[in-house]
C-alpha cells in the first residue's frame, strides 16, 4: 500500500517483441517497427522519468516481474493483459499462455485477463475460447486488439461479430471488457483504433463495463466525451502515467479534463510494466500529485484530493471488475 492506499495495477504485461515473434510468412515489418518504436519512446521518456532496460524486447522472467511488482514497488494487487495481436506475431504479441503464466507464478496478487479475437480466430472460435480462459484459467476480464490486418478487424459496436462476445461475457461472469484503443502497435492505420464503436456497445449492454486504455491517444478527446455520456466506461491511464515525467503540464491538462468531465470515479491507475520495469516512481507521482493553481484559475481543473487518488489506485477498477477490495485486503493481510 502506499500511504495507507491499496495499489491495484491495471496494465501490466508480459510480451515479446523480438525477432523469434516473426510469422514465417511475414516479412517482420510490422515486430521490427513496433520494437525500434517502442525502444526510442522509453528512452525518451527516461531521460526526465523512470529508467528503463535494453532488454525490455524479451519475454521477462516471471521470478523478476513478481520481484519488481511486490519487492521493488509497493504494487499490492496487479492485472496480467493479454494483447491479442496475431497477424504479423507468431504467439500474439502478448499471449494468453504466457499473459495465464504470470498470474500463476503469484495468484493471489496477480489476476489474469483474457483477450481473443473474432475476425482472426473466427466468431465460434473466440467464443469457446473465451470460456475455455474463465473457466480453465480464471480470467476475470477479456482485453481486446480490433486490428489484424485490412480484411480482418472489426467493431464494438458490429451486432454479428461483437454482441455475442458481450452476452458471452455476461454469462460467464464477466464485469469489464478492455480494449486498446489509439496508439497503433506496428504500422497500421491510425484510424482503425478510434474508441468511437464503443458507444453503441455500452448503450445496448449497461450491465457490462468497458474499458478504454491510454486515452484513445490521439483520439483523446473523443474517448473524455465519450466516456462523460456513458456511466459503464472506464478509463484505464497506461501512457499517461509513463509520458508524465516527459510531458506533466501536457498530461495535467489531460487529468484534469478527466477529471472535470468524466468525474473520478471511472479512472484507473495502469503502469504498463514491464516495457517500463521501475514501478515504485510512477506510485509516488500519482501520490504526490498536485493540480496546479494555474490550471485550476484557467481551465476549472479540480483539486486532486486524496479520496480521488485512492479511487484512482485501486478502489475504481476493483469496483469496474465487480472485485470485493475490502475482501481482497484481508486475504493478503492488509486489514
Amino acid at each position: 500500500m502506499k500511504d495507507g492506499m491499496f495499489v491495484f495495477d491495471a496494465t501490466v504485461h508480459c510480451q515479446d517483441f523480438t525477432d523469434r515473434q516473426i510469422r514465417p510468412e511475414d516479412d517482420g515489418r510490422h515486430v521490427r517497427a513496433l520494437r525500434e518504436q517502442l525502444g526510442e519512446f522509453t528512452a525518451l521518456t527516461a531521460t526526465r522519468g523512470p529508467s528503463v532496460e535494453s532488454s525490455f524486447p524479451e519475454l521477462p522472467d516471471l521470478e523478476w516481474a513478481n520481484r519488481k511488482l511486490f519487492e521493488e514497488s509497493v504494487t499490492d494487487l496487479a492485472m496480467s493483459c493479454t494483447v491479442p495481436l496475431y497477424s504479423h506475431w507468431q504467439m500474439g504479441l502478448g499471449s494468453p499462455e504466457v499473459s495465464h503464466a504470470l498470474a500463476a507464478s503469484n495468484p493471489s496478487r496477480i489476476l489474469f485477463t483474457g483477450g481473443v479475437d473474432p475476425a482472426w480466430q473466427g466468431l465460434d472460435a473466440a467464443l469457446e475460447e473465451m470460456e475455455r480462459q474463465v473457466t480453465e484459467w480464471g480470467a476475470v476480464s477479456m482485453k481486446f486488439y480490433q486490428y489484424q490486418g485490412r480484411d480482418k478487424h472489426w467493431r464494438a459496436d458490429d451486432r454479428e461479430l461483437a454482441y455475442p462476445l458481450w452476452e458471452k461475457a455476461l454469462e460467464l461472469g464477466i464485469k469489464m471488457v478492455q480494449f486498446h484503443k489509439g496508439f497503433p502497435l506496428g504500422i497500421m492505420p491510425v484510424e482503425a483504433f478510434r474508441p468511437n464503436d464503443i458507444q453503441l456497445a455500452a448503450l445496448d449492454f449497461p450491465d457490462l463495463n468497458f474499458g478504454i486504455h491510454h486515452l484513445g491517444d490521439p483520439y483523446v478527446d473523443e474517448t473524455i466525451s465519450i466516456a462523460a455520456r456513458f456511466p459503464n466506461v472506464y478509463l484505464i491511464l497506461p501512457l499517461w502515467f509513463n509520458q508524465y515525467f516527459l510531458q506533466p503540464w501536457k498530461m495535467l491538462h489531460r487529468l484534469g479534463e478527466v477529471l472535470l468531465q468524466v468525474g473520478s470515479k471511472r479512472i484507473c491507475y495502469g503502469s504498463e510494466a514491464f516495457i517500463w520495469p521501475t514501478i515504485q516512481p510512477y506510485i509516488d507521482a500519482w501520490a504526490e500529485l498536485t493540480m496546479p493553481d494555474e490550471l485550476q484559475d484557467r481551465y476549472g481543473y479540480p483539486e486532486i484530493t486524496r479520496e480521488i487518488k485512492e479511487r484512482v489506485f485501486g478502489i475504481n477498477f476493483a469496483e469496474g471488475l465487480g472485485i470485493d477490495l475490502e475482501a481482497k485486503k484481508r486475504e493478503l493481510g492488509l486489514i
